[in-house]
């Protein structure tokens, strides 16, 4: 029978190092043709408040039997409010405080229809996983000091991975909410074996850090050049996150996946809206309504002086090796890859992430007896579609 995994069940359902395991694996087979993944695509429409859109965003993914597939959709009503003098993307479902995303995910070798899951715990592990993949392979070995910006959930999914492939023993956060701050402590000092300490600025939560994970929903830099330290592997989810200064830091960034650069010009339409970030869109509205989303800002170049490799050799297992100690690593962004020109290098991975993930979390809700079983004869029709 279906499951239905709310975000507690998922939670309990799954470890930190079979998520980083799950993605691993994906990825592998990824580089070997076993997996294929649609990008995720973005439709905005305006609401009847003029600040405010509808943007439903979808993403899939998965691999050949024995399997999953797994397609997340995701209905946000969006606005970008300056908070604390910094342009932040806010989002909703229904009414705020509420977010409607869901993961359907499917057994690939006969498509059985096997869970649905609410997609708040699944969407940060995923992502943190892949982040954390990238330090794995990229960071110094013996990284132990831990730098986060951020207190959201996508900042405590990272500490957990962080933790589950580094021998991390301090944890130095900055957000600026301080409440909110402290609860973080908080609640990660109590989960790991490691001291977490709550930090005045993202420049002292940098200082001294072995990996620097951005966890933000910031539409402009939270950190500066001068925050960034020798040897320090930087992971950040937006790529808004980082200034350009700060970009020229960087001398290697990784690549967990290649593809050809991805050609756009069949999906060009007048309602195509570029890339923003980590999907390609499309706006509706009249011409003064589509012009109230913001662009984003391609910087094709925005590595100036790093070269990019492969974390690893999916073929033969073998990990890229640092050139010293002192360089400065990171990972592409996590979701969408390196633009080149008119396309993504390694674009779109979400949907792979979300399938090994999720599959790894049903499996282990099967095993634990979690979840609401749901009938199946629900979502089976006998007349063809």
């Amino acid at each position: 029978m279906p499951l239905y995994l709310n975000n507690q069940d998922q939670e309990r359902s799954l470890q930190a190092a079979d998520a980083v395991a799950a993605v691993e694996e994906m990825l592998r087979k990824y580089a070997k043709g076993d997996a294929i993944r649609r990008p995720r695509m973005d439709n905005f429409l305006p609401t009847t408040r003029p600040d405010e859109f509808l943007c439903f965003s979808s993403m899939e993914g998965g691999s050949r039997g024995p399997g999953y597939y797994a397609l997340r959709v995701k209905p946000d009503i969006i606005s970008w409010p300056e908070i604390d003098g910094k342009r932040r993307r806010v989002t909703y479902s229904y009414k705020p405080g509420l977010y409607g995303g869901l993961v359907f995910l499917y057994n690939s070798d006969n498509a059985e229809f096997l869970a649905i899951l609410n997609d708040s715990y699944v969407q940060h592990i995923r992502v943190a996983a892949t982040g954390a993949l990238g330090a794995k392979y990229m960071a110094n070995k013996d990284a132990r000091v831990l730098g986060i910006i951020g207190s959201g959930g996508m900042a405590r999914s990272f500490a957990m991975t962080m933790k589950a492939v580094r021998p991390i023993e301090r944890i130095q956060v900055f957000s600026p909410n301080r409440e909110r701050l402290e609860l973080y402590c908080t609640e990660i000092g109590a989960k790991l074996d490691c001291e977490v300490v709550a930090c005045t600025s993202a420049k002292e939560a940098a200082r001294s850090a072995d990996i620097l994970s951005l966890c933000t929903n910031a539409q402009s830099p939270v950190v500066e050049a001068d925050s960034i330290e020798p040897g320090t592997h930087i992971t950040n989810v937006l790529t808004e996150e980082l200034s350009d200064a700060a970009f020229t830091k960087v001398k290697a960034v990784g690549l967990l996946a290649r593809r050809s650069p991805m050609s756009l010009a069949g999906f060009v339409d007048d309602d195509y809206g570029g890339i923003r970030g980590d999907a390609m869109s499309w706006v509706g509205g009249q011409p003064d309504e589509r012009a109230r989303v913001p662009r984003y800002q391609s910087r094709p170049h925005r590595y100036p002086n790093a070269e990019y490799v492969d974390c690893v050799n999916w073929k033969t297992g073998e990990p890229y090796q640092r050139k010293s100690r002192n360089m400065v690593t990171s990972l592409a962004t996590n979701s969408f890859g390196v633009l080149e020109g008119e396309g993504g290098a390694s674009s779109g991975i979400q949907g792979l992430q979300f399938a090994a993930v999720a599959g790894a979390i049903y499996e282990g809700a099967r095993r634990q007896k979690l979840g609401q079983e749901l009938p199946r004869e629900m979502f089976l029709q006998d007349t063809p579609t």
